[in-house]
């Protein structure tokens, strides 16, 4: 069977095509995959944040201090913020952080005088990509 030169440049046009477009989908994870936004209101004493993707967050709840882990799987921080100082209700500060190469984390350290129960917490989802931990103003244990 011959391979006509029509045949051999459309191959070789779409081995280009495909390996040009298999380049441009390969580099777009490290572009996408990211918390787009956060935010935290101390009137409504809550913490919101956005991501550029859908996502499934998993939170715990921490002592010494207390903090509020959410875990993000297949997020990347494009640029880790060590720590935030909010000071600013129930809330001390704020850290986002690259936790494993495919989870991204972000930290809600508590103020020490707040002591809430992970029950108390309601870390919800308004849609997959925006997030809405709502937290009591009151938190004694």
């Amino acid at each position: 069977m011959a391979i006509t030169a029509m045949q051999l440049k459309r191959s070789v046009v779409s081995l280009l095509g495909a390996g040009l477009l298999g380049g441009t989908l390969a580099a777009l994870p490290a572009q996408a995959n990211s918390v787009a936004s956060y935010s935290f209101d101390p009137v409504l004493n809550q913490f919101s944040f956005t991501t550029d993707t859908d996502v499934l967050p998993t939170a715990q709840l921490l002592t010494g201090p207390t903090r509020m882990v959410i875990d993000l799987p297949n997020i990347r921080i494009q640029s880790p913020r060590n720590e935030v100082q909010t000071n600013k209700g129930q809330l001390r500060a704020i850290r986002l952080g690259q936790f494993q190469p495919n989870m991204g984390r972000i930290v809600l350290e508590f103020a020490p005088t707040y002591q809430p129960k992970l029950s108390d917490l309601n870390l919800r989802g308004l849609t997959y990509k925006q997030w809405v931990l709502e937290m009591p103003n009151t938190g004694g244990r």
